[in-house]
């Protein structure tokens, strides 16, 4: 065994000390990836591009349609 309860409880509390601050980073990571997701899915929802339309001829020809 480790030896002194002193020393058992160090460990214990090194180990979750260690590990509440990986998963603390990995929160904040992925808190950042989903307002980059956020933001980017935004820019695309905002920002389209005007759509194109396009008619043929009766000979197969295309022709595209300019708004009114």
């Amino acid at each position: 065994m480790i030896g002194s309860r002193k020393q058992q409880a160090r460990f214990q509390s090194d180990f979750y000390r260690t590990y509440y601050h990986r998963i603390l980073n990995l929160l904040i990571f992925s808190c950042v990836i989903i307002l980059l997701l956020i933001a980017l899915i935004s820019y695309y929802i905002l920002y389209q591009p005007p759509a194109s339309y396009y008619a043929t001829t009766l000979g197969g020809q295309i022709i595209p349609m300019v708004p009114a």
